[in-house]
């Protein structure tokens, strides 16, 4: 990681010699230059703020949100932003610190103008007592998921809306009128959602990582095993012995596991128990159908339900 930052370093001092304007120069009128994280919070910049903002993000959608790659693009992009939106919770702990660093942009870092924190707010769960390394790579805010929760994007939506009011004040009403048209069509997904989980409560699955553990709560699913030994630890002989023997007691038979993660891991522990694996998407863009976070979450609702066998309602 140490070479790549400095390549990436090396990469945006080139480059920052070429560009025509410096953050905090934004002409009047011009679009807001907008980076996100993730594909998720690009998507709801995008509904917010239609054709007043370019959006970039830094994940692409199929990746371990714990180990993002930074490239020299992604300090050229923040260089030039007027905004960066990330989840937080400690979500993008591994890459988004360094790039802040390099980039050269004040304005993007923590208690910039143009820094948005989109879980400001937000109830997380899995909230450590205590911090130890022994748990793996715990979160000291609790579960950096919320993404995957079908409440996040009516949160997401609320302060991205509010972030982008603060740099282009202008545009506040424009963006608030945006923002009340994705709220209404939200209601309506969120309905939609609540009729596939309507024979949900009770139901079991396992997963890899703790990625589902929103959704979980939110319809009464029990995870009953974590395949991952510790979050970010893999799975060791003795410990997938002990989820296969816990998924035949409680006669679990859905695995649930992100497209980075559908391993061998995965593959033994579902031979070895008869279950179905089901792939869902641990952000947008990662899996085909998913490009928008309503269509994600729809994709998510549809393959649960199809694994669990329950009624499929039909997408509107």
């Amino acid at each position: 990681m140490g070479r790549l930052l400095q390549f990436a370093a090396l990469a945006f001092a080139l480059a920052l010699a070429a560009l025509p304007t410096v953050a905090g120069e934004r002409e009047p009128g011009a679009k807001l230059k907008v980076v996100t994280t993730i594909p998720d919070l690009a998507d709801i910049v995008r509904e917010v703020g239609g054709e007043r903002v370019e959006v970039t993000s830094i994940a692409r959608g199929k990746e371990n949100l714990h180990n993002v790659i930074s490239r020299p693009s992604h300090l050229v992009a923040l260089s030039k932003a007027d905004i960066l939106v990330q989840v937080g919770l400690s979500m993008e702990m591994g890459f988004i610190p360094a790039l802040l660093e390099g980039c050269g942009n004040p304005q993007v870092r923590p208690g910039g103008k143009g820094f948005i924190n989109a879980s400001d707010g937000w109830q997380p769960i899995q909230v450590p007592a205590v911090l130890t390394r022994q748990g793996g790579d715990l979160h000291p805010q609790g579960n950096p998921h919320m993404n995957i929760d079908p409440r996040a994007g009516r949160h997401f939506a609320l302060r991205i809306a509010e972030g982008l009011s603060v740099v282009a004040p202008e545009w506040k009403a424009e963006f608030e009128t945006r923002r009340d048209a994705y709220l209404a069509r939200l209601e309506r997904a969120e309905k939609r959602w609540l009729e596939f989980a309507r024979e949900w409560r009770g139901r079991k699955f396992v997963v890899y990582h703790q990625e589902f553990n929103y959704l979980a709560e939110v319809y009464g699913l029990q995870i009953v095993a974590n395949l991952e030994v510790k979050p970010g630890i893999q799975p060791t002989p003795n410990h997938l012995a002990q989820v296969i023997e816990t998924m035949k007691r409680e006669q679990c038979t859905v695995i649930a596991t992100a497209l980075w993660s559908k391993n061998d891991f995965v593959a033994r522990v579902a031979e070895a128990t008869g279950a179905k694996v089901v792939e869902l998407p641990n952000m947008c863009g990662g899996i085909a159908g998913t490009d928008s976070w309503i269509a994600m979450l729809d994709l998510v609702h549809a393959r649960l339900a199809a694994a669990f066998g329950t009624p499929v309602p039909p997408v509107q």
